[in-house]
């Protein structure tokens, strides 16, 4: 009977083991753990090693959060530089092959734009607009962009890039020097769709995918022979990606692709003042390099430099050679 009672008393605790077990591989599959822990590492990386921290802006309008990473020790002999990134994924994600480099030179300011990340707003609008403005409001609250608070120099990419130029725009008080890389400013809705459309499918679904399928075409376009491995990770940890990416607030960023893919742009893309510095990859298959050279005749105060053998997604294939473009356009007298 003794030894019958220690049978009946492992299986039961086999029984409660196994299920924890099941519970837990449940947990790291279902559960974008991987993702997550992946994101925290990239934080711990941005602080300790960028000497970045993390700061969150509320803004006047009382709709408005920003997220930001700046450099935790400002010094008054570095110019500041705002980050801008495009669709596919937060700043953290976009930046970390280069804000290492870029933290040695500047006073970085590196926000989430709306919607991405850690910002958020309760504004009803999807437009570039908003976000320049929120990404103003969120500087001016940090001391920049008001008397005596400086100005900055702004590095964008692709989304970013419509941002930073409304940004020029609006605040040229605000903005010293621009950097465009890989971003289709001054396209009308049909350039935009066209370009877009010559990869198949909804367009705003590869720029917000919601299948390990979708995100697998988006680096497709996105490069030229960078992270090629993609096609080799499991669907799991490309789902666990969107989830942690996209799904919070998956509906605006459609309606923000929505609204920069179906908006007309002005008759005549206004001029702006600053020095400009387009950087383009020329085997971008998102926006190529024919439209790089419109800007550059568009844009007087500009000049190009095309990146050999490289795709849309230049800060992930060739960061070195962009940091250092960056940084001598910035510093030079």
């Amino acid at each position: 009977m003794a030894s019958m009672k220690h049978v009946h008393l492992f299986r039961r605790y086999l029984s409660i083991v196994l299920s924890l077990f099941q519970s837990l591989i449940s947990c790291f599959f279902d559960f974008p753990i991987l993702i997550k822990l992946a994101d925290s590492f990239l934080s711990l990386y941005f602080l300790v090693f960028c000497d970045l921290r993390p700061v969150t802006v509320d803004l006047d309008d009382g709709e408005t959060t920003v997220h930001f990473w700046i450099s935790g020790h400002r010094r008054i002999s570095r110019p500041n530089l705002l980050m801008l990134h495009g669709y596919g994924g937060n700043s953290k994600w976009q930046f970390v092959h280069q804000v290492s480099d870029l933290s040695k030179s500047f006073n970085l300011f590196i926000p989430d734009l709306v919607f991405f990340g850690k910002s958020y707003s309760k504004n009803p609008h999807r437009s570039v607009e908003i976000q320049a403005s929120s990404i103003a409001g969120g500087l001016k609250k940090l001391g920049l962009g008001c008397v005596g608070g400086g100005g900055m120099s702004v590095y964008s990419i692709s989304y970013g890039g419509f941002v930073a130029y409304k940004m020029a725009e609006i605040w040229p008080e605000m903005v010293e020097k621009l950097v465009i890389v890989s971003s289709g400013v001054g396209l009308t809705q049909k350039q935009k769709t066209a370009e877009m459309k010559k990869h198949g499918g909804d367009c705003s679904r590869i720029l917000v995918p919601k299948t390990p399928t979708d995100l697998r075409l988006l680096v497709k376009i996105s490069m030229n022979t960078g992270l090629t491995y993609v096609h080799w990770v499991p669907d799991f940890i490309l789902s666990q990606f969107i989830a942690v990416m996209y799904e919070k607030n998956r509906q605006e960023l459609l309606e923000l692709a929505k609204n920069l893919l179906e908006r007309e742009e002005e008759p005549e893309l206004t001029v702006i003042s600053q020095k400009t510095l387009i950087v383009w990859g020329d085997k971008d298959k998102v926006f190529p390099l024919e439209h790089a050279y419109r800007l550059q005749r568009h844009l007087q105060s500009s000049r190009l430099e095309v990146i050999k053998e490289t795709g849309h997604a230049v800060n992930v294939e060739a960061p070195t050679t962009l940091n250092n473009l960056i940084t001598s356009f910035v510093l030079s007298v």
